[in-house]
């Protein structure tokens, strides 16, 4: 049986992770493992240190295939929401200079070119080319207009674009690293194919992605991305409140906010105290302090994600079910607050298109995982594309069919 593996690999602020997804003939995935290191040279989403970068990215990919006896070359890699900026552009181009004619594959891809090159900045590369709708002579909107008549076809889409110095300074650190990159995606985005069904993006759902420094809502209607607003407020900044109210190092601040912070009826704990080691001794520390410590910005983060869900237009179309993914998604109690605030559904991200093993905190690998898969089916539909150009007969009738419709 031919296997296939592919690697994704997630930069974060303070870790890097790598996974390994295994796909069969059959089409079954399988999650062999995943690895996961301290990130160095990367702060505020920019590559402060390349030598030290790169030694993150060696030591996580390295570490991998120790694990699982895999060795590793192509990576996916995986760009982070305070890098990306989403840009909605539209475009039109005619199609017959008299009467109309059949829409075909060439005149969408067409249009699509002509949108990408009007909505992407000379410093800027797409990750994602997104169309929402095309519009056939401004009065037909439709999904797919392949086989319709028309004189003009104009197109919406949604474009998720990056700088290109940036991604070229994080692609280079994988290479000094001794990998290359076949596929770089925007990890939020990716991740939404593991932790989404086909369904649920059809009947309409939002993903929040929370991160350190920067927390994306991705809305989904149609099986389409429809918008993406980020907030500047992350699980960091939760952690800075924790460390400054009792006085302690960052490191151990966030441990101390993983494992003991209640952000939704925490009164049962007002009289709980945590031993804390300061030098050479153990001090207690009022639990329910830890926890006042970061209501405020709790309580702001958790208006921010109501005030943008309905600010977004799309929220009476919704099926009213919001999935959580990130580092931020395992703080206690957050989950419900969100779901109390929105009057939505909301659950903790699962992983729905692989078979896994007992992976614990799911949602703090959907999105190094999405990005595994996204390199498997960007791969399988470049050699499905390949395989369909070697038939160069029905390439060339396909042709003909396009040209003949062109004129006549």
């Amino acid at each position: 049986m031919n296997e296939k593996y592919y690697c994704g690999l997630d930069i974060g602020s303070y870790k890097t992770k790598a996974c390994l997804l295994k796909f069969k003939d059959q089409g079954s995935e399988e999650l062999v493992g995943i690895y996961e290191t301290e990130t160095q040279g990367f702060k505020n989403a920019s590559v402060t240190d390349l030598v030290e970068l790169s030694e993150s990215v060696h030591l996580a990919i390295n570490g991998l295939s120790r694990k699982t006896g895999i060795r590793l070359k192509q990576i996916q890699l995986g760009i982070n929401g305070g890098l990306v900026e989403i840009r909605q552009v539209s475009t039109e181009i005619p199609l017959a200079d008299r009467g109309h004619k059949v829409i075909t594959l060439r005149d969408l891809n067409k249009v699509n070119h002509q949108a990408r090159l009007l909505g992407v900045k000379m410093e800027e590369e797409i990750l994602h080319d997104l169309p929402q709708f095309y519009q056939v002579d401004d009065v037909n909107s439709a999904l797919n207009p392949v086989g319709l008549y028309g004189r003009k076809l104009g197109v919406k889409s949604l474009l998720v674009v990056v700088r290109v110095n940036m991604l070229r300074n994080m692609v280079k650190a994988v290479n000094n690293a001794g990998y290359d990159v076949e596929n770089t995606f925007w990890g939020s985005y990716a991740a939404s194919d593991i932790v989404l069904t086909e369904e649920e993006k059809k009947q309409g759902c939002i993903l929040i992605d929370i991160g350190a420094g920067v927390s994306s809502i991705l809305v989904f209607k149609d099986k389409v991305l429809k918008d993406m607003i980020r907030i500047s407020l992350g699980g960091d900044l939760l952690t800075h409140k924790i460390a400054q109210s009792v006085q302690l190092s960052f490191q151990l601040a966030d441990e101390i906010k993983r494992s003991y912070a209640v952000v939704f009826d925490h009164s049962k704990f007002n009289e709980e105290e945590i031993l804390v080691k300061r030098e050479n001794a153990y001090i207690p520390i009022k639990r329910e302090l830890v926890c006042q410590s970061i209501e405020p910005e709790v309580g702001q983060l958790v208006e921010l994600i109501h005030e943008k869900i309905f600010s977004c237009g799309l929220y009476e179309q919704m099926h009213h079910n919001i999935v959580i993914i990130g580092g931020g998604a395992l703080l206690s109690g957050l989950i419900e607050r969100i779901s109390q605030k929105t009057n939505c559904s909301a659950n903790l991200g699962q992983f729905r298109a692989v078979t896994q093993k007992s992976w614990g905190n799911t949602a703090l690998y959907a999105t190094v995982v999405g990005l595994a898969f996204n390199g498997y089916v960007r791969g399988r539909d470049r050699l499905f594309s390949s395989s369909r150009k070697t038939h160069w007969v029905k390439k060339a009738l396909d042709r003909v069919v396009d040209i003949y419709q062109e004129y006549f």
